[in-house]
């Protein structure tokens, strides 16, 4: 006669090694994955380098919520100045953490 027990084992074990991984793979999938700050601003200051040179440029290294209409996200906030017109003209952006894109752009 068979002895189901001992054929069960390799079985069990393969049910919960599979399973095990699942969750693992589940919650690396779900993890927050940013671009990195200095990446989204050096797209950003070559974007603005294109028409006049920028004197200078900062980003937040920390993500901030964001909400506009139903629309919700993770951001950096940073800002830029370049010269217009014989002026020192700043801005202020608002950058997508997943994308990279810009969200909002102010001239101040």
């Amino acid at each position: 006669m068979i002895d189901f027990k001992s054929n069960n084992i390799p079985l069990s074990l393969g049910l919960l090694v599979g399973f095990a991984t699942g969750i693992y793979a589940n919650r690396l999938a779900k993890r927050k994955s940013y671009i990195s700050p200095q990446k989204i601003l050096k797209q950003i200051k070559r974007t603005f380098q294109e028409e006049t040179p920028i004197q200078g440029a900062w980003i937040s290294t920390f993500t901030q919520p964001f909400q506009k209409f139903a629309f919700k996200t993770q951001v950096y906030s940073g800002g830029l100045s370049r010269m217009e017109d014989h002026q020192l003209i700043q801005y202020k952006f608002l950058a997508d953490a997943k994308t990279g894109g810009v969200l909002d752009l102010q001239r101040l």
